[in-house]
Protein backbone atom coordinates (compact mmCIF):
# COMPACT_ATOMS: atom_id res chain seq x y z
CA UNK A 1 0.00 0.00 0.00
CA UNK A 2 2.48 2.34 0.81
CA UNK A 3 4.57 1.31 -1.69
CA UNK A 4 1.63 2.20 -4.52
CA UNK A 5 1.34 5.60 -2.66
CA UNK A 6 4.83 6.62 -3.46
CA UNK A 7 4.52 5.56 -6.84
CA UNK A 8 1.57 7.68 -7.58
CA UNK A 9 3.39 10.46 -5.70
CA UNK A 10 6.64 9.95 -7.98
CA UNK A 11 4.51 10.05 -11.27
CA UNK A 12 2.22 13.00 -9.81
CA UNK A 13 5.45 14.47 -9.27
CA UNK A 14 6.79 13.83 -12.73
CA UNK A 15 3.37 14.78 -14.97
CA UNK A 16 4.00 18.10 -12.57
CA UNK A 17 7.68 18.67 -13.71
CA UNK A 18 7.20 17.26 -16.91
CA UNK A 19 4.13 20.19 -17.57
CA UNK A 20 6.73 22.75 -16.12
CA UNK A 21 9.78 21.70 -18.41
CA UNK A 22 7.05 21.72 -21.23
CA UNK A 23 5.99 25.28 -20.05
CA UNK A 24 9.68 26.76 -19.79
CA UNK A 25 10.24 24.75 -23.27
CA UNK A 26 7.63 26.92 -24.94
CA UNK A 27 8.70 30.32 -23.02
CA UNK A 28 12.18 29.89 -24.05
CA UNK A 29 10.88 28.91 -27.68
CA UNK A 30 8.78 32.52 -27.86
CA UNK A 31 11.47 34.40 -26.04
CA UNK A 32 13.75 33.44 -28.59
CA UNK A 33 11.25 33.99 -31.20
CA UNK A 34 10.60 37.69 -29.64
CA UNK A 35 14.38 38.25 -29.54
CA UNK A 36 14.64 36.81 -33.45
CA UNK A 37 11.89 39.92 -33.71
CA UNK A 38 13.38 42.61 -31.60
CA UNK A 39 16.83 41.87 -33.64
CA UNK A 40 15.43 41.90 -36.96
CA UNK A 41 13.23 45.19 -35.97
CA UNK A 42 16.94 46.80 -35.01
CA UNK A 43 18.64 45.25 -37.85
CA UNK A 44 16.19 46.99 -40.02
CA UNK A 45 16.12 50.07 -38.26
CA UNK A 46 20.07 50.42 -38.29
CA UNK A 47 19.40 49.74 -42.16
CA UNK A 48 17.44 52.55 -42.77
CA UNK A 49 19.60 54.85 -40.50
CA UNK A 50 22.54 54.07 -42.53
CA UNK A 51 20.68 53.85 -45.99
CA UNK A 52 19.24 57.31 -46.54
CA UNK A 53 18.01 56.61 -49.91
CA UNK A 54 16.50 53.60 -49.46
CA UNK A 55 15.05 55.10 -46.42
CA UNK A 56 13.52 57.96 -48.23
CA UNK A 57 12.25 55.22 -50.66
CA UNK A 58 10.52 52.94 -48.13
CA UNK A 59 9.24 56.06 -46.42
CA UNK A 60 7.92 57.43 -49.46
CA UNK A 61 6.30 53.80 -50.51
CA UNK A 62 5.21 53.05 -47.13
CA UNK A 63 3.17 56.26 -46.28
CA UNK A 64 1.41 56.31 -49.89
CA UNK A 65 0.32 52.53 -48.87
CA UNK A 66 -0.94 53.62 -46.09
CA UNK A 67 -2.50 56.73 -46.97
CA UNK A 68 -4.10 55.25 -50.81
CA UNK A 69 -5.25 52.10 -48.52
CA UNK A 70 -6.99 53.90 -46.19
CA UNK A 71 -8.52 56.36 -48.94
CA UNK A 72 -9.83 52.82 -50.83
CA UNK A 73 -11.34 51.43 -47.31
CA UNK A 74 -13.44 54.50 -46.60
CA UNK A 75 -14.60 54.72 -50.40
CA UNK A 76 -15.70 51.55 -49.61
CA UNK A 77 -18.02 52.59 -47.44
CA UNK A 78 -18.89 55.97 -48.88
CA UNK A 79 -18.76 55.26 -52.95
CA UNK A 80 -19.35 58.80 -52.97
CA UNK A 81 -16.23 60.18 -51.60
CA UNK A 82 -13.36 60.84 -53.75
CA UNK A 83 -9.96 62.00 -53.58
CA UNK A 84 -10.13 65.28 -55.09
CA UNK A 85 -12.52 66.66 -53.30
CA UNK A 86 -13.12 65.16 -49.87
CA UNK A 87 -10.64 63.09 -48.95
CA UNK A 88 -7.09 64.63 -50.18
CA UNK A 89 -6.69 66.29 -46.99
CA UNK A 90 -6.84 62.73 -45.35
CA UNK A 91 -4.20 61.58 -47.59
CA UNK A 92 -2.13 64.53 -46.97
CA UNK A 93 -1.97 64.26 -43.22
CA UNK A 94 -1.19 60.32 -43.36
CA UNK A 95 1.24 61.00 -45.83
CA UNK A 96 2.99 63.22 -43.38
CA UNK A 97 2.12 61.17 -40.01
CA UNK A 98 3.92 58.17 -41.51
CA UNK A 99 6.73 59.73 -42.82
CA UNK A 100 7.31 61.55 -39.36
CA UNK A 101 6.77 58.07 -37.34
CA UNK A 102 9.77 56.22 -39.37
CA UNK A 103 12.02 58.99 -38.62
CA UNK A 104 11.33 58.72 -34.73
CA UNK A 105 11.41 55.18 -35.61
CA UNK A 106 14.78 55.06 -37.01
CA UNK A 107 15.72 57.43 -34.37
CA UNK A 108 16.88 60.06 -37.20
CA UNK A 109 15.10 62.95 -36.13
CA UNK A 110 18.13 64.75 -34.96
CA UNK A 111 20.02 63.55 -38.29
CA UNK A 112 16.77 64.62 -40.52
CA UNK A 113 16.22 68.01 -38.72
CA UNK A 114 13.60 67.61 -36.50
CA UNK A 115 14.83 69.68 -33.84
CA UNK A 116 15.44 73.58 -32.70
CA UNK A 117 17.57 75.60 -34.91
CA UNK A 118 20.87 76.41 -33.25
CA UNK A 119 19.70 79.89 -32.15
CA UNK A 120 16.29 82.12 -32.08
CA UNK A 121 18.22 84.39 -34.66
CA UNK A 122 17.66 81.94 -37.21
CA UNK A 123 13.82 82.29 -37.33
CA UNK A 124 14.15 86.41 -37.86
CA UNK A 125 16.23 85.36 -41.04
CA UNK A 126 13.57 83.28 -42.65
CA UNK A 127 11.43 86.02 -42.84
CA UNK A 128 12.40 87.84 -45.93
CA UNK A 129 10.68 84.72 -47.66
CA UNK A 130 7.30 86.03 -46.34
CA UNK A 131 7.50 87.87 -49.53
CA UNK A 132 5.65 84.83 -51.09
CA UNK A 133 2.60 84.30 -49.45
CA UNK A 134 2.46 88.23 -49.06
CA UNK A 135 2.63 88.00 -53.16
CA UNK A 136 -0.20 85.17 -52.85
CA UNK A 137 -2.42 87.43 -51.08
CA UNK A 138 -2.02 90.82 -52.73
CA UNK A 139 -2.75 89.02 -55.57
CA UNK A 140 -5.94 86.65 -55.02
CA UNK A 141 -6.44 87.81 -51.26
CA UNK A 142 -7.54 84.75 -48.72
CA UNK A 143 -11.32 84.54 -47.14
CA UNK A 144 -12.99 82.18 -45.14
CA UNK A 145 -14.79 79.03 -46.47
CA UNK A 146 -16.86 77.76 -43.27
CA UNK A 147 -15.50 76.49 -40.32
CA UNK A 148 -15.33 72.81 -41.69
CA UNK A 149 -13.35 73.70 -45.01
CA UNK A 150 -11.26 76.09 -43.23
CA UNK A 151 -10.02 72.77 -41.05
CA UNK A 152 -9.73 70.82 -44.15
CA UNK A 153 -7.55 73.61 -46.06
CA UNK A 154 -5.59 74.00 -42.86
CA UNK A 155 -5.02 70.24 -42.13
CA UNK A 156 -3.74 69.90 -45.88
CA UNK A 157 -1.47 72.78 -45.92
CA UNK A 158 0.49 71.44 -42.72
CA UNK A 159 0.29 67.79 -44.03
CA UNK A 160 1.85 68.71 -47.22
CA UNK A 161 4.57 70.87 -45.48
CA UNK A 162 5.56 68.37 -43.43
CA UNK A 163 5.70 65.59 -45.50
CA UNK A 164 7.59 67.09 -48.78
CA UNK A 165 10.27 69.16 -46.25
CA UNK A 166 11.03 65.89 -44.34
CA UNK A 167 11.56 63.77 -47.52
CA UNK A 168 13.63 66.72 -49.50
CA UNK A 169 15.30 68.65 -47.12
CA UNK A 170 15.28 66.02 -44.04
CA UNK A 171 16.39 62.43 -45.61
CA UNK A 172 17.04 63.19 -49.05
CA UNK A 173 19.43 66.20 -47.95
CA UNK A 174 20.87 63.98 -45.72
CA UNK A 175 21.88 61.40 -47.54
CA UNK A 176 23.48 63.77 -50.48
CA UNK A 177 25.53 65.43 -47.65
CA UNK A 178 27.91 62.74 -48.23
CA UNK A 179 28.87 64.55 -51.60
CA UNK A 180 29.01 68.27 -49.94
CA UNK A 181 26.74 70.44 -49.19
CA UNK A 182 26.30 72.13 -52.67
CA UNK A 183 25.35 68.83 -53.57
CA UNK A 184 22.81 68.16 -50.65
CA UNK A 185 21.38 71.64 -51.17
CA UNK A 186 21.00 71.50 -55.37
CA UNK A 187 19.99 67.54 -56.46
CA UNK A 188 17.05 67.13 -53.90
CA UNK A 189 15.63 70.74 -55.00
CA UNK A 190 15.91 69.32 -58.72
CA UNK A 191 14.06 66.39 -57.22
CA UNK A 192 11.50 68.74 -55.48
CA UNK A 193 10.94 70.86 -58.59
CA UNK A 194 10.63 67.93 -60.97
CA UNK A 195 7.60 66.43 -58.99
CA UNK A 196 6.27 69.95 -59.18
CA UNK A 197 6.17 69.85 -62.86
CA UNK A 198 3.98 66.41 -63.31
CA UNK A 199 1.23 68.94 -62.10
CA UNK A 200 0.81 69.99 -65.94
CA UNK A 201 0.21 66.13 -66.65
CA UNK A 202 -2.46 65.74 -63.98
CA UNK A 203 -4.93 68.59 -64.86
CA UNK A 204 -2.88 71.41 -63.71
CA UNK A 205 -2.41 74.72 -65.93
CA UNK A 206 0.33 74.20 -68.41
CA UNK A 207 1.83 77.65 -67.56
CA UNK A 208 0.90 77.98 -64.40
CA UNK A 209 3.12 74.07 -64.17
CA UNK A 210 6.28 75.57 -66.06
CA UNK A 211 6.83 78.36 -63.97
CA UNK A 212 6.11 76.33 -60.31
CA UNK A 213 8.98 74.30 -62.12
CA UNK A 214 11.03 77.12 -62.31
CA UNK A 215 10.14 78.49 -58.63
CA UNK A 216 10.25 74.76 -56.71
CA UNK A 217 13.92 74.33 -57.92
CA UNK A 218 14.88 77.87 -56.54
CA UNK A 219 12.61 77.46 -53.26
CA UNK A 220 13.86 74.07 -52.72
CA UNK A 221 17.49 75.77 -53.05
CA UNK A 222 16.34 78.62 -50.54
CA UNK A 223 14.65 76.17 -47.97
CA UNK A 224 18.06 73.37 -48.47
CA UNK A 225 20.12 76.38 -47.75
CA UNK A 226 18.34 77.34 -44.44
CA UNK A 227 18.20 74.26 -43.70
CA UNK A 228 21.52 73.36 -43.40
CA UNK A 229 22.68 76.62 -42.37
CA UNK A 230 20.12 76.85 -38.94
CA UNK A 231 20.23 72.79 -38.76
CA UNK A 232 16.74 72.40 -38.20
CA UNK A 233 13.81 71.87 -40.47
CA UNK A 234 11.15 73.63 -37.82
CA UNK A 235 11.45 77.29 -39.62
CA UNK A 236 11.35 75.65 -42.97
CA UNK A 237 8.43 73.60 -42.32
CA UNK A 238 6.60 76.66 -40.63
CA UNK A 239 7.33 79.14 -43.77
CA UNK A 240 5.77 76.10 -45.87
CA UNK A 241 2.72 75.45 -44.11
CA UNK A 242 2.12 79.66 -44.30
CA UNK A 243 3.10 79.75 -47.92
CA UNK A 244 0.10 76.56 -48.84
CA UNK A 245 -1.96 78.31 -46.56
CA UNK A 246 -2.53 81.78 -48.08
CA UNK A 247 -2.56 79.51 -51.53
CA UNK A 248 -5.04 77.18 -50.17
CA UNK A 249 -7.35 79.82 -48.46
CA UNK A 250 -7.28 81.82 -51.52
CA UNK A 251 -8.63 78.97 -53.81
CA UNK A 252 -10.95 77.05 -51.06
CA UNK A 253 -8.99 73.90 -52.68
CA UNK A 254 -5.58 72.40 -52.11
CA UNK A 255 -3.46 70.81 -54.52
CA UNK A 256 -3.05 71.08 -58.24
CA UNK A 257 -4.13 73.95 -59.87
CA UNK A 258 -6.01 74.26 -62.95
CA UNK A 259 -6.82 77.88 -63.12
CA UNK A 260 -5.15 80.35 -64.86
CA UNK A 261 -2.63 82.99 -63.35
CA UNK A 262 -0.94 86.27 -65.51
CA UNK A 263 2.01 85.73 -67.08
CA UNK A 264 3.05 88.88 -65.07
CA UNK A 265 3.00 87.90 -62.14
CA UNK A 266 4.27 84.16 -62.70
CA UNK A 267 7.59 85.72 -63.89
CA UNK A 268 7.42 88.22 -60.77
CA UNK A 269 6.81 85.11 -58.24
CA UNK A 270 9.63 83.21 -59.97
CA UNK A 271 11.94 86.30 -59.74
CA UNK A 272 11.69 86.47 -56.14
CA UNK A 273 12.03 82.92 -55.59
CA UNK A 274 15.50 83.29 -57.66
CA UNK A 275 16.44 86.58 -55.33
CA UNK A 276 15.69 84.45 -52.29
CA UNK A 277 17.51 81.78 -53.40
CA UNK A 278 20.36 83.46 -53.38
CA UNK A 279 19.75 85.81 -50.28
CA UNK A 280 19.78 81.93 -48.58
CA UNK A 281 22.81 81.18 -50.40
CA UNK A 282 24.41 83.54 -48.78
CA UNK A 283 23.78 83.27 -45.67
CA UNK A 284 24.92 79.49 -45.42
CA UNK A 285 28.27 80.63 -47.46
CA UNK A 286 28.82 82.97 -44.44
CA UNK A 287 28.24 80.82 -41.97
CA UNK A 288 30.37 77.97 -43.39
CA UNK A 289 33.40 80.31 -43.60
CA UNK A 290 32.62 82.01 -40.24
CA UNK A 291 32.88 78.24 -38.93
CA UNK A 292 35.82 77.65 -40.70
CA UNK A 293 37.81 80.22 -39.64
CA UNK A 294 36.81 79.44 -36.19
CA UNK A 295 37.71 75.42 -36.72
CA UNK A 296 41.62 76.83 -37.80
CA UNK A 297 41.76 79.28 -34.81
CA UNK A 298 44.00 77.17 -32.12
CA UNK A 299 42.50 76.70 -28.83
CA UNK A 300 43.77 78.96 -26.39
CA UNK A 301 45.14 81.98 -28.88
Amino acid sequence: MVQSYMTKGANTLLHALGRISGELHNRGIQNNQARRRLKMVSNMQRFLRNHPFLFAFFALIASRVAGLGTVAIIQQLQPGMNIKDDLGWLLMFLYASVIVSLVYWTNTANEVGLKKPSSAKEWLLVTPMLALPLMIFIETGIQSWGLAQNLVLAIAAIGVAINEEVLFRGILLRGFMKWGSWVAILVPSALFAFAHSTNAFIGGDATFALYQTIWTFASGVTLSAMRLRNNSLYPVIVFHIILDGVEYFSTGEYGVHAEAISSTWLQLFAAVNIILAAYSLLLFYKRNKRNAIETAIPIGT
